[in-house]
């Protein structure tokens, strides 16, 4: 497949690249799925410092599980410091957490609203202005859908998601990545419906067969991405220190031999046969 669209964001993340060989078109809505545990904030926030290497860049970060004080403290975990580009202006904050903390609320740099979301198009608005295109592209990120998911009814979130879509990723030309967390049926369920109405889905997961034997390989896959060419397949990856990293093959196979043993050394201990 050829790639459709004319402008598009190279990730920088060998297992995203590999994945997705032309990156994410601009003026897209994409998911990000998977149960807890698998990286999907760190890989908004290692996408996000690749993308603001760009002087001409911006990020919109849309948190809702979490503080902002969390969310840079994730940052500065990787050495990923935003300070500067706080300064600058291209990195924003839409905090949709904070209303809950009353007094206990921080003053946080980068924070340029806050929001309790009781009216979906408030979000719509919110979103627009922020990321309202000066003199480069941005990219807008939510962490995660899943408070929205729980608050409205489903043709209001759906109908949600039609228009910011359509005003944040098609009207102001934006890259638009969202999180679900697909940890019940309910959530499962919702994301069979956003399918058909977004442009991108990359889900992860833990590699069920792999970890039966005690291997924890986190894997992503690219089940679609509209006008660009996708390896749909499951890719392997790691958190490193340094972010979100291709597996070292090599490795992987001597740790699964290694478990592969164990796992025969102690079926053959239950079972009696051996002393």
């Amino acid at each position: 497949m050829v790639c459709l669209v004319s402008r598009t964001f190279l990730t920088g993340i060998d297992p995203l690249s590999i994945a997705l060989p032309s990156g994410i078109p601009y003026g897209s809505l994409t998911l990000l799925l998977g149960p807890g545990g698998v990286g999907k904030s760190v890989m908004l926030a290692n996408l996000s410092w690749n993308f603001l290497k760009d002087p001409k860049n911006a990020v919109v970060y849309v948190t809702f599980d979490d503080s902002p004080d969390a969310l840079l403290a994730l940052y500065n975990y990787f050495g990923w410091d935003v300070s500067k580009y706080v300064g600058e202006g291209r990195f924003k904050i839409i905090d949709c957490f904070s209303f809950r903390l009353g007094p206990f609320k921080k003053a946080v740099s980068g924070v340029v609203r806050e929001l309790e979301v009781k009216d979906l198009n408030s979000l719509v608005y919110a979103v627009s202005d922020a990321s309202s295109p000066t003199r480069g592209s941005t990219m807008v990120l939510v962490d995660s859908l899943n408070e929205l998911i729980l608050k409205f009814e489903v043709s209001q979130f759906l109908d949600f998601i039609k228009s910011f879509r359509a005003v944040v990723g098609k009207g102001l030309g934006n890259i638009v990545i969202a999180t679900i967390h697909t940890t019940t049926e309910t959530f499962q369920e919702i994301v069979n419906y956003l399918e058909y109405l977004v442009d991108g889905v990359v889900e992860a997961r833990i590699n069920p067969s792999l970890m039966e034997y005690g291997v924890p390989v986190k894997e992503l896959l690219v089940r679609k991405m509209r006008g660009v060419p996708t390896n749909p397949v499951w890719i392997p990856y790691v958190i490193s220190d340094k972010g979100i990293a291709a597996v070292d093959p090599q490795k992987l196979a001597e740790v699964l031999q290694e478990r592969l043993k164990e796992a025969e050394k102690l079926k053959k201990l239950l079972s009696g046969s051996e002393d």
